[in-house]
């Protein structure tokens, strides 16, 4: 009953969020629509800017899912008007942890134990801590420093409760955006983050792509503790290092920045263009270093609650788009980006000036301008160059790609400000591009999916699970 109460709770809360955006957009709309007194940009930008620090505030507050949607809004540039980029860009997966007493109930029933008999030590004091859960060190029993993830007890209902809210409000505000398709994209968001309650799915990344780096000398990921992860707790070996942009704490070290960076882009660049199996969430407290025997530097990848394994077919074309750039090639790359699905091929005729254009200025730089490029320069170049070509969308593949590529820019960025990335990484990545597998025949097409279910009725079997 408690839970059935707080669930009603939330969703009124969230949906009071919801409905004065939609009504404010919604008188917007009309005066254009209905009365022939279209509202000017500077009145559409004031009322993003309201609505999207409304939306913010909102989800600060509460935390949970909402927190998890603002962050993904803040990566479709392809959607999302820039005031509501700007909003959203501060939200970070950080929050409060919650205090002991409160975690350790449901990790005994986790862990079919109390944790401080279960373990040898456990630290009462959070190592970290984020919307879905927060992360204790602990000892095991026969001397293993682990790291134990632990979910949340109410944040499986705090997100159905978000989530079916967010999925009645997505047909009404897809009126006002209508070749936007905002069913499909919040279906696939939806999905992602009911997946990344799952900390056995997890642990299985975490082994998976453990194994791929495995090949990859001072790369390190974290080994899985089967016995003591579950569901809601993931266990996993203890890296004792330090945040990859603590520049005090690298120095301190006797770390090489040049070193770190190099590993780091190679981890990277195999998961893109070899593995198909990438780590979408590369923000710095989920990389860390330690000097190793060799005086050289460790770089360890944490957190797999957010990767994406791209599909053969579709990796194969993000390969080609990624060569087709190499190798200056703007028809090649315009077929790619149809092939993906970015814009229909009647839009290529439109889009091939601006692509030239766009080439051109980049590739007749120079090595010296090459050096000094200003990465965030180039992202506004790349958002110009998606406004001006009006059919272009986005899959949320290339999006959570392209999320990547940026936080892994400002880590460069943060580590030493002198180092281009994109010069440091054209080898890498050229030498993960060719790779013998990337040019195997294409496997055939895969089977039709099943069809949707209206949002009424997801969100009716949604809120009946809430209610369970």
């Amino acid at each position: 009953m408690r839970v059935l109460w707080h669930s009603v709770i939330r969703f009124c809360l969230v949906v009071g969020t919801l409905i004065p955006i939609w009504w404010s957009y919604l008188c917007l709309y009309a005066r254009g629509r209905w009365f022939r007194m279209p509202a000017s940009s500077e009145r559409w930008t004031r009322a993003h800017r309201k609505n999207a620090r409304r939306f913010y505030q909102t989800a600060v507050r509460m935390r949970g899912g909402l927190i998890k949607v603002g962050q993904i809004i803040s990566t479709r540039v392809d959607l999302v008007p820039q005031p509501w980029l700007e909003a959203m860009t501060p939200l970070q997966d950080r929050a409060p942890p919650m205090p002991w007493d409160e975690l350790a109930a449901s990790l005994t029933e986790a862990l079919g134990g109390h944790p401080d008999e279960v373990f040898a030590s456990i630290d009462h004091q959070a190592v970290a801590a984020a919307s879905f859960g927060q992360v204790h060190r602990a000892r095991t029993r026969d001397g293993r420093d682990v790291a134990l993830k632990i979910q949340y007890a109410d944040i499986e209902m705090k997100l159905r409760c978000d989530l079916a809210a967010m999925r009645l409000a997505i047909p009404l505000i897809n009126r006002f955006v209508p070749k936007v398709p905002l069913k499909a994209i919040f279906s696939e968001v939806g999905e992602a983050l009911q997946a990344e309650l799952d900390y056995v799915r997890e642990a299985e990344f975490t082994e998976r792509i453990g194994a791929n780096m495995a090949e990859l000398d001072h790369v390190v990921v974290p080994q899985v503790v089967r016995e003591h992860t579950s569901g809601r707790v993931l266990c996993t070996t203890y890296f004792e290092g330090i945040k990859i942009t603590d520049a005090a704490a690298v120095r301190e070290a006797e770390l090489e920045t040049h070193d770190i960076i190099q590993k780091m882009i190679r981890a990277y660049a195999k998961m893109f263009f070899v593995d198909g199996v990438f780590q979408s969430d590369p923000h710095p407290g989920n990389l860390m270093v330690r000097r190793a025997s060799d005086g050289t530097a460790d770089v360890c990848i944490l957190d797999f609650g957010q990767v994406k394994v791209l599909p053969q077919d579709f990796q194969r074309k993000l390969i080609a788009s990624a060569m087709a750039f190499m190798f200056r090639d703007v028809d090649g790359f315009a077929r790619a980006v149809v092939s993906m699905g970015m814009m229909n091929e009647r839009d290529v005729a439109v889009a091939r000036p601006i692509m030239v254009e766009f080439f051109e200025e980049m590739f007749e730089m120079s090595p010296e301008d090459l050096r000094e490029l200003d990465l965030q320069e180039l992202k506004k170049k790349v958002l110009a160059t998606v406004d001006a070509i009006e059919a272009v969308h986005i899959p949320q593949d290339v999006v959570l790609y392209g999320r990547a590529f940026s936080l892994l820019s400002g880590v460069v960025t943060q580590l030493d400000p002198s180092v281009n990335g994109l010069i440091l990484a054209k080898p890498m990545i050229m030498e993960a591009l060719m790779r013998p597998e990337n040019f195997a025949p294409e496997p055939s097409a895969p089977a039709p999916s099943a069809p949707e279910e209206s949002a009424p009725e997801q969100s009716a079997r949604e809120l009946a699970a809430i209610a369970e």
